[in-house]
């Protein structure tokens, strides 16, 4: 059986970056207007012209901030993203490796920015069939995580689904269960719910619960998904 994915790797475009370095300790800058409309041109699958505008970004950044800023870091992060949607995985790796040594400089390194740096490597690597090179990262994302369980968000869950992708893989299925599981109770607990996300999560708890021999599992998460897209239905 296959598992579905969705939002494996985070954009950071959405995000306010905090920044030590201007306007003293703890100053929040909002990511530029043409910023935004790189990742809506990202999203509409314009990648030429959203890589294009995203190194404009990146210059105006470094000048008006300076190179090590979280923008910097920000607007890197989704460069690589474009890349690797180009498929130069090896520009979006250099690109995503610059973003992380930014952001553990200004932000430390158990920061959740960069997690989801971290989680993004390991979706580059796992989109080459690196899976044990991509497992560490992905590990390491979701222990950054774990240290902020208020902040916990989608890009949490992300991450712990990803991993949990990588141990059904590896057919441990305990564990990307319980990973799984996790995935799944943060998604729950958001304000905005992301029913297309819960009822993925779901419908992947039911393949590892029927892999592992589990049908009552299996049935009630399939259950839980039915309930779900009926709820959906009458909206």
């Amino acid at each position: 059986m296959i598992l579905r994915r969705l939002g494996a790797a985070v954009l950071m475009a959405a995000l306010t970056a905090p920044s030590a370095q201007a306007d003293g300790p703890g100053a929040h800058f909002s990511p530029s207007p043409a910023h935004t409309v790189v990742v809506r041109l990202y999203q509409s699958r314009e990648l030429v012209k959203a890589f294009a505008l995203g190194e404009e970004v990146l210059e105006d950044y470094r000048r008006k901030l300076g190179p090590g800023h979280p923008l910097v870091g920000s607007i890197l992060n989704d460069l690589a993203m474009i890349r690797l949607a180009q498929k130069e995985a090896g520009e979006a790796e250099r690109l995503l490796r610059d973003s992380l040594r930014i952001y553990e400089r200004a932000d430390g390194e158990n920061h959740p920015h960069v997690a989801m740096v971290l989680n993004n490597l390991g979706w580059l690597h796992e989109s080459r069939e690196r899976l044990r090179e991509a497992e560490p990262f992905y590990r390491r994302a979701v222990a950054i995580f774990e240290k902020h369980p208020g902040e916990a968000g989608p890009e949490a869950a992300a991450a712990l689904a990803n991993l949990a992708g990588l141990r059904f893989a590896e057919r441990d299925y305990a564990e990307a269960v319980s990973l799984f599981r996790r995935s799944l109770a943060i998604l729950q607990r958001q304000p905005k719910p992301d029913a297309p996300a819960i009822a993925l999560a779901l419908e992947n708890l039911a393949v590892v619960y029927a892999e592992m021999g589990d049908a009552q599992a299996a049935e009630s998460a399939r259950a839980q998904l039915a309930s779900l897209r009926k709820a959906a239905s009458r909206r």
